[in-house]
Formats: structure tokens, C-alpha cells, sequence
């Protein structure tokens, strides 16, 4: 009996203990990140100029949403999220699972090569959009300049100030940014697998592509399912790149939702309308990533 009241004491002592440690970890989550949460969803309702102090603050219910509805810049930011995602996502994970594979076979200097491929994601994103700029400059940059000279195009692109190429040359350029991140996570798990399978396909015949897509690929699954969870959200809250170079424009063509926030929240100071895009955004985020949830409970 008196083993058992001292294994209790033990036990409260330890959880004590634990909480302890946890505390600030839980009230710098819970001041950071909750309370600006349940604040954001609470001024979607409200009306608010940050200029007039909390004397302009004015609870409007669903007005906020009802205004978005012919909104011409939330309308485009969404659809240049939606074109963005579909086209940054797959060219992403299907470039990072190739580079992976051949990384996993790659004998030699693997070290300074897997180095150089994540370089590019710890870079600045100021620095990486201004060496872009300079690559993609419309009349005499390096790329334009290949175009022109060595393939013979006639009329290169303009890329950043065109309406037609800025939201493909910030794809091209996220993608360039983000592949080795996602390439790391993939070889990681590449190298984990069991070699016995790879050794049973050998024996049956197998060549390297089948051994590619028929085995590797699906016991990678779990892994590409959280590399494209993981790369929707952020393509999602894309924001930096768009605001370096492009600020949204030409017009609206690579106007983003998380843009579109900051436009009206700190640009035209009218928080209850920047608060309600950004409700808008958190359900976008929300439906992809239930759909790929429940997509990887079935082909997992």
C-alpha cells in the first residue's frame, strides 16, 4: 500500500514536472499563434480602420463575405492560387522524386550534391527574386538573351511584365526555390527502404524504370502524400515572391489571397475585410488538405 501512495506521488511529481517544462512553450503557442487565430476569425465579422482606434471597430456580421462575392481582386487572387497550386505542386514533387531517385543511385561527391540541392531553399527569398528578375529582365537578360540568339525566338517573353507570363515566371521560379527541400525528404525515406524487395525484382528481371514506379514509388506513398500536402498549403500562402517582383500585377494576374490580405489590411486599412480573406484562404487550405488526407487513407 505504501509503494502504491509513493508510485502516485512519483507519477503527480513527474506530470508536475512535464507540465513545467511545457508551460512556456504552451503560452507562447497560445499568445502567438491562438489568440491571433480566434482574433482573425472574430474581425471577419467587424468592420474596423485601425486609424479610429477601437471607436472605429463595428460588428457588420456577413456583410465582409457578401462584399467578396464581386470582389474582381479576391476573384482573381483565388484563381491565381488555384493555377499556381496546379502547376506548382506536381512540377515540384515530380522533379524532387526524380532528383531523389537519381541522387539514391549517384555514387560519387553525393554529399556536395545533396548540399547544392537544398542550397536554393535556404536562400533569401529577396536575394533568389532579385537574381530572377535579373535572369528573366524582358530585353537583355541571360534567358531571353538564349531565346533570341541560340534558339531563334523572335519575340522572347516578357515574363514579369506581361500578364501572360508573370504568374509562369514565379512558378518557375518557386519551383526552383522549394525542389530540394522536398528532394531531401524523399531521398531520406529512398534510403530507408527495404533492399530485399529490390534484390527479389532484380532476380526476377526487373529494369531500373519498373523498379522506379513499381516499387519504389508506392512504398514511397505515405511520404509523397505529406510532400503534397505539405507543398498545397504553402503554395497557398505564397506571398513574398509575388510581393517582391510583382506586387500582384500586371493588374491582377499574379495577385495572390495572401497578397490580397495585406493589400486591404495595411494598404487600405480595412482589417475586418483582410480578416475575412484570410478566413476565406483558411477554408481553401482546409478542403485541399481534407481532400489529400482522405486520398492518402485510401492508397495508403
Amino acid at each position: 500500500m505504501k509503494e502504491r501512495k509513493k508510485l502516485n506521488r512519483m507519477q503527480r511529481r513527474e506530470e508536475r514536472a512535464g507540465y513545467g517544462f511545457l508551460f512556456l512553450s504552451l503560452t507562447g503557442t497560445t499568445v502567438f499563434i491562438v489568440m491571433p487565430i480566434v482574433m482573425s476569425m472574430i474581425l471577419g465579422f467587424t468592420e474596423w480602420n485601425p486609424m479610429k482606434g477601437l471607436a472605429g471597430l463595428e460588428f457588420v456580421g456577413l456583410e465582409n463575405f457578401r462584399d467578396m462575392a464581386g470582389d474582381q481582386r479576391v476573384w482573381a487572387a483565388l484563381r491565381n492560387n488555384l493555377v499556381y497550386s496546379l502547376s506548382y505542386v506536381p512540377l515540384t514533387i515530380a522533379i524532387a522524386l526524380a532528383m531523389a531517385g537519381l541522387l539514391n543511385k549517384f555514387v560519387f561527391c553525393k554529399v556536395p550534391i545533396r548540399m547544392m540541392t537544398f542550397m536554393p531553399y535556404i536562400s533569401s527569398l529577396v536575394s533568389v527574386a532579385t537574381v530572377w528578375m535579373v535572369l528573366l529582365y524582358p530585353d537583355n537578360g541571360p534567358v531571353n538573351s538564349i531565346l533570341s540568339h541560340v534558339f531563334r525566338i523572335a519575340d522572347p517573353p516578357k515574363w514579369f511584365i506581361s500578364s501572360r507570363w508573370a504568374l509562369k515566371g514565379i512558378i518557375m521560379m518557386s519551383v526552383w526555390h522549394d525542389v530540394g527541400y522536398y528532394c531531401i525528404i524523399l531521398l531520406a525515406n529512398m534510403q530507408g527502404l527495404s533492399q530485399e524487395v529490390y534484390e527479389s525484382a532484380a532476380v526476377d528481371g526487373a529494369n531500373a524504370i519498373q523498379t522506379f514506379f513499381r516499387i519504389t514509388v508506392p512504398m514511397l506513398s505515405s511520404s509523397l502524400f505529406f510532400c503534397i500536402t505539405l507543398a498545397t498549403i504553402n503554395s497557398f500562402k505564397i506571398f513574398d515572391q509575388v510581393n517582391i517582383i510583382t506586387e500582384g500585377g500586371p493588374g491582377f494576374s499574379t495577385t495572390v489571397l495572401v497578397q490580397s490580405i495585406y493589400y486591404y489590411a495595411f494598404k487600405e486599412y480595412r482589417i475586418g475585410y483582410g480578416a475575412a480573406v484570410a478566413i476565406l484562404l483558411f477554408l481553401v487550405i482546409f478542403v485541399f488538405s481534407t481532400v489529400l488526407q482522405k486520398l492518402e487513407e485510401r492508397f495508403t
